[in-house]
């Protein structure tokens, strides 16, 4: 569990709330981080890593001549070696330096990427739920008495499924229509051709 801060615990609320955590005591702040850091990297093939962790490998060392001096550090990334801000600690998200954004930073994460990294948290919360708790879904009878917990595993199953499809969703591409008009075949000028 990661329990130091990080520069995405503002999105622990938004995934409590998907999870309809809404007093905060049914998930730790160590729990929702972790999944946090772990929605980043489950998204990284998606988005081209245009997000990565500062993980203990990433910062290289030692660190070029001149490097605290100009406030940055020197990483490893999926594309290459860079240099970003000095300010990230472990378990922060940083913008890969070899792509290109739409939004400034700050914040690190544009704002709409922010609904598919909390998505991907609930999702991996919910997998983890499910996964924890597989051995109470269980069903028994003797001649006088009948138990069952099954439906409670199909109910958290379609609640699984739900949020793969919402996050499926987010990554869907629209592939143009196309648009059938009367425009002529062949153009000579001054006269049109159907």
């Amino acid at each position: 569990m990661i329990v130091s801060a990080s520069n995405m615990d503002y999105l622990i609320e938004p995934v409590r709330m998907r999870l309809g955590d809404f007093t905060g005591t049914s998930y730790s702040d160590p729990l929702v981080r972790t999944s946090l850091v772990n929605a980043v990297k489950f998204l990284q093939k998606r988005w081209r890593s245009k997000y990565q962790i500062v993980g203990s490998g990433t910062i290289v060392s030692p660190q070029p001549a001149g490097a605290a001096e100009a406030g940055q550090i020197w990483v490893s990334t999926s594309n290459g070696y860079a240099f970003i801000d000095a300010g990230f600690v472990l378990n922060d998200v940083f913008r890969n330096p070899f792509l290109d954004f739409q939004q400034p930073s700050p914040p690190t994460i544009e704002q709409n990427d922010e609904d598919a990294i909390v998505l991907t948290a609930a999702y991996l919360i919910h997998l983890a739920k499910i996964t924890s708790s597989s051995a109470t879904f269980i069903s028994w009878s003797t001649e006088d008495l009948r138990y069952t917990n099954t439906e409670s595993s199909k109910a958290m199953k379609v609640v699984l499924d739900a949020l793969l499809e919402e996050i499926n969703y987010q990554f869907k591409v629209r592939i143009a229509v196309p648009k059938s008009t009367r425009q002529p075949i062949n153009i000579v000028t001054g006269t049109k051709i159907y």
